[in-house]
């Protein structure tokens, strides 16, 4: 099968719920993170990524606008039994073609900054803590 990422929104109720599963098994059950935390209210204004190889999903994200002319990426997450195989960087490639020009930002896990780093992010603070795991906001800028 061929592996496709599909942009959609929370009306897509199969997608979403592919999503959420795959948020609730590396966010939640492998990372601890709370519930509450993760369902955050803020999915109806996101536009989601779906990556799948045919109808099995294997990774998710999604975006939300966050400044004038930039946009938030949050929520990467790619199963565990297919990472390492260049997933990751694929979801993230199709949904920053799709935003074209913008700036993007994004809060990394400190333990992928530098993944994000080879997808042209720089980072800019100081690390911090969400969720209990220390995070650092990268940014890259418009092209």
């Amino acid at each position: 099968m061929a592996r496709q990422v599909i942009a959609f929104r929370t009306g897509d109720a199969a997608r979403m719920a592919a999503a959420r599963h795959i948020r609730e098994i590396v966010f939640c059950q492998e990372q601890g993170v709370s519930a509450d935390l993760e369902w955050d209210g803020k999915d109806d204004a996101c536009e989601h990524f779906l990556l799948t190889d045919g109808e099995t999903a294997l990774a998710c994200a999604r975006v939300r606008p966050y400044e004038p002319g930039c946009f938030k990426i949050e929520r990467v997450a790619v199963l565990k039994e297919h990472r390492g195989r260049g997933l990751g960087a694929e979801i993230m490639e199709a949904l920053m073609a799709r935003l074209g020009s913008k700036t993007l930002v994004l809060y990394a896990q400190t333990a992928v900054e530098g993944f994000y780093t080879r997808l042209g992010f720089a980072s800019e603070g100081a690390v911090f803590q969400e969720a209990g795991i220390d995070h650092i906001k990268m940014v890259r800028h418009s092209r």
